[in-house]
């Protein structure tokens, strides 16, 4: 038995090596036929159209066509899958995201170091593509009214419909900013297409604007040139009962700011409406008169015969409106004397006579005495009891009896026009000033409605007073009265009034008074900030450097004190060179030009083409016998500005470059840091075990 178990089990191990040795040669056979199948399959050419191969067959086309198409087919659906493989792996983490008032710190962070680019980045790149936050729509207010700031704006409303196209509402901080865009557009045309666009939306939506939009709208149509949709819209404001305070008149007087040939008849007109209105002028207000008085005109003969008449019209028609109040009174005073009388039973006194009978529009008036300018209705009306009338004055006023205008100032609200013996057209700055009160008479005009003069107003007053130096002192003198310190800008304009009229000696000593005034107020930093010489101060003290010397004098302190010299600076000087034919000159401040790298802008290009046709002009006159050496240095200087063109890069820069780039790193912003939120995240509570209280 053991033997014939041995037996099978021999028999059994035969049998299964006999198997595996036939399976290997059956797959080896196999393996080798699929080979050799595999061979003749390679061997074998289709024919399909992709392997059709003719040179120069005219009867064949399209052989290439079919893999162009089917490889960029294939090259495009590559490329989505990538992206869209991307969009589902990279899913940001919960960690990773920051709130909405984080993200609108940064941006804040990057728009005060005047960061564009990177601010608007923080919306499209790291919120909507890394992140994936949706925004509110305060985000989008932040950077669309950034953008408005500076005037770009296509971006601005690219932004703004990127908001709707996300179903975030707009409000009215929106148009706001969106009209503010317009208002800063490099080109008028483009903004006051937009503006238009942007109120035809809000009419077609149902959006109602409210009083800071109307202002926005008003100021928009204004500074853009359409000075009667202006009007129309405080019109439409009227209509709908919507108070008008001075800050619309205010965007008014911006409006007329923009019409140089008529906008100081609109902006006296628009002055004795808000004075009919009983709307009493703040100093803006006051500010943006002279500013009009500076920029614009009357119009013509005509034009003003027709301001003299609209005025007189308005003062009587405010003259009958005092006369009806003092009537009024009139009667509450004897209804209250009579009661009196008769509880105490006393005959009656004669009454008083009012204003009525002794008040005639011809005689002359006390502007301070008469004048009615509530403020808004909060005033109350005072009535002085005089022995022969009753006058009602507003509270405001101040009474300034021993001072009589002798003068028409037609800011008053009443004038004395019957000294008024004929009319003539009023072209310069002082004649203009002239007929609002010079500068005596708009001061008191200021303090008879109690309001203080700033900075401002003297400088906007500064180019309208004579041209001598006796005005600048007295000025000067007037504003140390009224307790207003002087600042840069208000030394600045002044040096630029003394360089206009050629009075050079005189820049600089208000250039050497700005410096011994730094030097006396060391403790004060504020002071010394606010008087401290800036880039405009050279800028207006290069009107002065008549000769190459102070040009050098004036780029070397510059350089002393690190500003960056500009081609505003360098035009400047180029067209004291060009106006004297001082060649060295302008050779010198074309060498200037290469060494800071800076591009010739359109002015800078004019004064040369016209020193360069100037040159040419001289150089085609036969007279070369008392003037060869000029005709040298006219051939001289024709052959090194056809080299400097070509090494200087002229091109017109677009605006709006600088904000779709990043921001240059320079020395002087490398050490500007942008902190990046905190993220907070929440503790893990810890398990205690709840023990009861014994």
């Amino acid at each position: 038995m053991f033997i014939m178990a041995l037996f099978k089990m021999y028999s059994l191990r035969n049998m299964r090596v006999s198997l595996k040795r036939f399976d290997f040669v059956i797959n080896k056979n196999y393996a080798s036929s699929l080979k050799t199948l595999d061979d003749d399959r390679s061997k074998q050419v289709f024919k399909t159209e992709t392997n059709l191969k003719f040179i120069e067959d005219p009867d064949t086309f399209g052989t290439l066509s079919t893999k162009f198409k089917s490889n960029a087919k294939d090259l495009l659906e590559d490329e989505g899958d990538i992206k869209e493989q991307e969009y589902l792996e990279k899913i940001p983490l919960p960690s990773q995201k920051l709130t909405i008032k984080q993200y609108a710190d940064l941006i804040k962070q990057y728009l005060k170091h005047k960061r564009l680019k990177e601010a608007i980045d923080i919306l499209e790149v790291r919120m909507l593509k890394e992140d994936r936050v949706k925004p509110e729509n305060y985000i989008y207010n932040i950077l669309i009214g950034a953008c408005a700031d500076v005037g770009y704006t296509k971006k601005a409303f690219k932004l703004f419909n990127d908001m709707k196209r996300r179903a975030l509402k707009p409000t009215g901080d929106t148009y706001t900013c969106l009209f503010e865009a317009c208002v800063n557009s490099p080109w008028r045309l483009d903004g006051l297409k937009n503006a238009k666009h942007l109120r035809e939306l809000m009419i077609e939506k149902g959006v109602e604007p409210n009083l800071t939009n109307y202002n926005v709208m008003i100021k928009a149509f204004g500074r853009c040139g359409d000075l009667p949709m202006a009007f129309k819209i405080v019109d439409e404001m009227m209509t709908k009962k919507i108070k008008i305070r001075v800050h619309t008149f205010n965007h008014l007087l911006h409006a007329c700011i923009n019409d140089k040939e008529h906008g100081l008849r609109h902006a006296l007109l628009v002055w004795r409406k808000m004075l009919t209105m009983r709307e009493k002028p703040n100093v803006y207000t006051f500010n943006l008169m002279l500013k009009c008085v500076k920029d614009c005109n009357l119009g013509s003969k005509d034009d003003i015969q027709t301001l003299i008449e609209a005025i007189q019209d308005q003062i009587m028609l405010d003259l009958s409106r005092v006369n009806r109040l003092q009537i009024e009174s009139n009667k509450s005073v004897k209804s209250i004397e009579s009661k009196k009388l008769k509880n105490l039973n006393i005959e009656k006194q004669p009454t008083l006579q009012t204003g009525n009978e002794s008040m005639n529009p011809n005689e002359e008036i006390n502007s301070e005495d008469q004048n009615f300018v509530p403020s808004g209705g909060t005033s109350r009306e005072i009535t002085v009891h005089n022995q022969n009338m009753i006058t009602i004055l507003p509270k405001e006023y101040k009474t300034m009896k021993s001072e009589k205008r002798t003068v028409p100032n037609l800011l008053s609200k009443f004038l004395q026009l019957n000294q008024v013996l004929s009319l003539q057209e009023v072209k310069t700055l002082q004649d203009k000033f002239a007929i609002v009160g010079g500068q005596e008479d708009f001061l008191k005009e200021m303090d008879a409605l109690s309001v203080k003069p700033d900075i401002k107003t003297f400088t906007q007053m500064l180019p309208l007073i004579d041209e001598n130096r006796d005005s600048e002192i007295n000025i000067i003198e007037k504003m140390k009265s009224l307790n207003v310190k002087p600042d840069i800008d208000f030394y600045n304009m002044l040096i630029k009034k003394r360089c206009l009229r050629k009075d050079y000696d005189g820049a600089f000593v208000i250039k050497e008074l700005i410096e011994n005034e730094v030097k006396s107020c060391k403790k004060s930093y504020q002071r010394r900030k606010a008087i401290k010489s800036n880039i405009l101060t050279y800028g207006v003290l290069a009107m002065a450097c008549n000769t190459q010397e102070n040009a050098e004098k004036l780029l070397n302190e510059m350089k002393e004190k690190q500003l960056k010299v500009n081609i505003e600076i360098l035009g400047t000087l180029l067209r004291h060179g060009t106006v004297q034919l001082k060649f060295g000159y302008v050779l010198y401040i074309m060498g200037i030009l290469k060494e800071e790298n800076l591009k010739p802008n359109e002015v800078f290009l004019k004064h040369l083409e016209a020193f360069h046709d100037k040159c040419v002009n001289i150089l085609n006159k036969d007279e070369k016998s008392a003037n060869e050496s000029l005709s040298l240095s006219c051939k001289s200087f024709l052959s090194k500005y056809e080299t400097w063109l070509k090494d200087v890069h002229i091109e017109e820069e677009h605006p709006w470059k600088q904000f779709m780039e990043a921001h240059p790193e320079t020395v002087q912003r490398e050490n500007i840091t942008i902190k990046e939120p905190k993220k907070f995240y929440k503790r893990s509570r810890q398990f205690i075990r709840y023990a009861p209280r014994v």
